[in-house]
């Protein structure tokens, strides 16, 4: 379960909405949560690729859309472990079966209300010399305070629904980050700073420190040689299997 959160949180911190052309951006990563190790962090953006390289954590994430597959490389143990979005899916629906019986005072308590999503306009802020606006959005507990850059778009063709397709989460949970996930949609821009506070402790800033729109090179997006491989899918659901 903390390795679907982990996975869910990262990609929800690595934000891409509309349509455009190759994007990398160069940030700073602190706070504390589940992603809680400061250090830079690099993500490329393609129509058909994401890959987020973590130099606190030492690890990588590469999301390859267009086979609907998800590699989490771990650099200090030498691993990559693969997930397919389907496998990610069936996960899902399990753990949406364990948890049907949770009470709502349970679920209320770790995630607030989730039914209703306020969207604030703050004014505007200045990133790398770039004029912005800053957008707060509520739901329950999560708050997302962003600077968003209007002039600059994410490769990823349509954001809500391939992010919502790649974290599917249980009961409430999913609720949030699909909200959430149509509400950044909306603003159309390139977040060159990210705060998110308030769900499971997290407290956690990126915030823009270089950007670039030429081409990615194509050996970034390969994968480590000489790293371990495992099947990611085959393990959840052994592990979900015993938990029934």
């Amino acid at each position: 379960m903390r390795k679907l959160v982990v996975l869910a949180l990262s990609s929800a911190l690595a934000i891409a909405s509309l349509s455009g052309a190759d994007l990398t951006i160069t940030s700073q990563v602190t706070g504390k949560g589940a992603l809680a190790k400061d250090g830079s962090q690099v993500q490329y953006l393609s129509p058909t690729r994401i890959r987020v390289n973590h130099a606190g954590s030492k690890s990588d994430t590469l999301v390859d859309y267009g086979k609907e597959t998800i590699y989490a490389i771990d650099h200090d143990k030498k691993t990559i472990t693969r997930f397919t979005f389907q496998d990610l899916q069936e996960a899902m629906q399990s753990l949406e079966t364990q948890m049907a019986g949770m009470p709502e005072m349970v679920t209320k308590m770790m995630f607030g209300d989730v039914s209703e999503v306020k969207v604030e306009q703050l004014g505007s802020d200045t990133i790398l010399g770039r004029p912005c606006k800053k957008v707060r959005i509520t739901l329950g507990k999560m708050v997302e305070e962003l600077s968003v850059d209007p002039s600059l778009q994410f490769p990823v063709k349509d954001y809500a629904k391939a992010m919502g397709m790649l974290n599917r989460a249980p009961g409430p949970m999913g609720v949030l980050f699909k909200r959430v996930y149509q509400e950044t949609a909306k603003l159309k821009g390139v977040p060159l700073r990210t705060r998110i506070t308030g769900l499971m402790g997290t407290d956690l800033t990126t915030e823009a420190t270089a950007i670039a729109t030429t081409p990615i090179a194509e050996g970034v997006w390969a994968l480590p040689a000489g790293y371990a491989q495992k099947d990611g899918g085959k393990e959840m659901k052994e592990s979900l299997k015993g938990k029934r």
